[in-house]
């Protein structure tokens, strides 16, 4: 094994290169033609570097033509950045400032009245006619008036949004189902979000509130010293019609109310039935 792995290696070394005149004269005309040593040694027949740093101490004549090679290299780069120096120096001084905004109130206004009707910032965009989706909202943060603009059309756009859900309902049939009910769960979501004041859902609203310690006006919740955060959490009660024309409330928020249910019904109060036997929602009671 070890006569396998000396061969091994011996088969991976560069061959043993002599030196001579003509070797040493390739060299320093390749290193004044500005080809690294590296680069050089890399070539098969060529010597390692270190061999010829090694000429270098043995061969006191390679060595000057050899650092006389550098040096010719050396000031050779110097005056050619000494030019591009120059050349740069003498071209005009740069417009400072940059590129002159293309923003019109006219862009805006277009851009703002087809957001408002629905239309998605995407899709603006990459309509050719206007501006692609990073100038936009460019825009939005260098002109105030068109971003008080655009924050009006985005209110707008979720009002369009709730409106198309019940398009979007009546128009669904059996076999279209799977996906109008992707479309208008979809437009839900973005039309609580653009228009949370309106159409996110209370309960919803009061928990989101509530875990970043915002009380329910709009004020940090906090405890008697001020360090926590207290949380905010609403109760829904809805109220339903039972037998005998009675008023029934779901869920019963007290123990009068659990023995009106029993007593209109026959059984106690269970989440997703109505006192008719009919399904509803589930309500989310008390914690």
């Amino acid at each position: 094994m070890g006569k396998g792995k000396g061969k091994g290696l011996a088969a991976g070394r560069k061959p043993q290169v002599f030196y001579s005149e003509a070797m040493a004269e390739e060299i320093v005309q390749a290193v004044a033609a500005g080809v690294s040593m590296r680069a050089f040694c890399a070539e098969p027949g060529r010597p390692h570097q270190c061999t010829v740093r090694n000429w270098e101490h043995r061969h006191p004549e390679f060595s000057l033509a050899l650092r006389a090679a550098y040096r010719e290299v050396t000031i050779a780069q110097r005056r050619r950045d000494l030019e591009a120096a120059a050349e740069l120096a003498a071209r005009p001084a740069p417009v400072r400032g940059g590129k002159t905004s293309t923003y019109t109130r006219a862009v805006g206004e277009a851009i703002c009245a087809r957001l408002a009707e629905g239309e998605s910032l995407t899709s603006i965009g990459k309509d050719p006619a206007m501006p692609c989706y990073g100038t936009i909202l460019a825009w939005v943060r260098r002109h105030p008036k068109f971003q008080d603009m655009y924050v009006i059309a985005r209110e707008m756009q979720g009002h369009y949004l709730f409106d198309e859900t019940r398009d979007v309902a009546l128009a669904a049939t059996k076999d279209t189902l799977p996906v109008d009910r992707f479309r208008f769960d979809v437009n839900r979501w973005q039309s609580s979000r653009l228009a949370p004041r309106k159409y996110l859902e209370r309960l919803v609203a009061a928990e989101e509130l509530a875990e970043l310690g915002i009380g329910p006006r709009g004020g940090v919740a906090r405890g008697r010293r001020g360090d926590e955060a207290r949380r905010v959490v609403f109760h829904v009660t809805h109220f339903e019609r039972g037998p005998n024309n009675t008023v029934l409330a779901a869920p019963p928020r007290n123990a009068e109310e659990a023995r009106e249910w029993i007593d209109a019904t026959g059984a106690p109060y269970a989440p997703g039935i109505g006192p008719q036997g009919q399904m509803r929602p589930p309500l989310i009671g008390p914690d």
